[in-house]
């Protein structure tokens, strides 16, 4: 399903300055945020100046981020297309993420949370109030990767599995809407937990992407084969979270193609990165596994030739061992 929560508001302004098809340099009010080539927002005190009330210099800040992440986001998908155009395929990546920009994905995560505030005295009591739940939460998660890190030299399955706790530690909460049954959080806080969610997922959806990339530029698909089903299950979901890359997962998916076809991969698992890549690439799906919010529910996202036919689209579904669309709906929340 492709993340809703990765849809990022563009914002219009001047003042950044691209370099040519690499990656925008962050305007210097953020450099304090950076450290080892990630974003950790802190404070979020660079959001100041959105806010008013702000002053002359905290408001020149704010454009200065504008800015940067409209040219950050064009420049990331302009490079994108060129990787895809080197694989044959034409296509204009919409620019509402930070293809493998990965502090253009996490500075633009930190400039959204901003935007469901009215002044910053509320969105500051919501940032604190929000952090001892963080906290907790990832002590958890870091206790739970550390405890497999901590057998010595690990497996293939031992690696791929201490990566995905975090993967769907981060993301499920936020797929599933669990969060807001959360006890005693105000709507606020909810907001402000959310982000800092969202912004520890950006930086575990980039580690993983590139590991995995890594892992099969070396040895394409046959290792992880052949460490077993489980192993390639994890590895075929770091991929299939790499959604900031189109054209590594396209890669992949064709590396993959002959194991589909030998029966020694999962077939469901084949269809629904094969719809992962039309969608990014085309705009359109062939299985109807990627799945948007329309008028409060889940739906899927648009279809090629055919498959607006329910009866069509559940043949190809049966064909890759996949539930019919109707059945695999019920296993989501009714409203999103």
């Amino acid at each position: 399903m492709m993340s809703r929560f990765r849809m990022l508001i563009l914002l219009a302004a001047l003042g950044a300055i691209p370099s040519a098809f690499g990656a925008v340099a962050p305007p210097s009010v953020l450099i304090p945020f950076i450290h080892g080539g990630s974003f950790d927002p802190g404070d979020y005190s660079f959001v100041r100046g959105a806010f008013p009330g702000a002053t002359a210099q905290q408001g020149a800040d704010w454009k200065a981020i504008e800015a940067y992440g409209k040219a950050c986001v064009h420049e990331a998908a302009l490079t994108q297309d060129v990787k895809l155009e080197k694989l044959g395929i034409k296509a204009s990546v919409p620019e509402d993420r930070g293809y493998q920009d990965r502090l253009c994905s996490q500075i633009l995560n930190g400039v959204e949370a901003a935007n469901d505030f009215k002044t910053f005295e509320t969105f500051h009591t919501a940032l604190f109030k929000s952090l001892p739940y963080c906290q907790v939460y990832e002590a958890g998660i870091t206790a739970s990767t550390n405890a497999i890190h901590g057998t010595g030299q690990n497996t293939l399955e031992e690696e791929a599995t201490a990566r995905i706790i975090p993967d769907q530690a981060w993301r499920s909460p936020l797929g599933t809407g669990s969060l807001d049954s959360l006890s005693g959080v105000d709507a606020d806080t909810l907001k402000m937990l959310k982000n800092r969610m969202l912004e520890a997922l950006t930086d575990v959806d980039w580690n993983n992407s590139h590991w995995v990339r890594d892992l099969l530029d070396k040895n394409g698909w046959s290792t992880t084969i052949q460490a077993g089903p489980r192993a390639a299950n994890m590895v075929w979901l770091m991929v299939q979270h790499a959604d900031d890359d189109p054209a590594f997962q396209t890669r992949a998916l064709r590396q993959l193609a002959p194991y589909a076809r030998a029966g020694k991969f999962s077939k469901p698992d084949y269809a629904l990165l094969t719809d992962r890549v039309m969608l990014a690439t085309t705009g359109k799906q062939h299985y109807g596994s990627q799945l948007s919010c329309q008028n409060h529910h889940y739906a899927p996202f648009s279809l090629d030739a055919g498959g607006e036919n329910p009866k069509t689209l559940d043949k190809r579904r049966a064909e890759m061992g996949l539930f019919s669309e109707a059945t695999y709906l019920t296993y989501l929340p009714s409203h999103c």
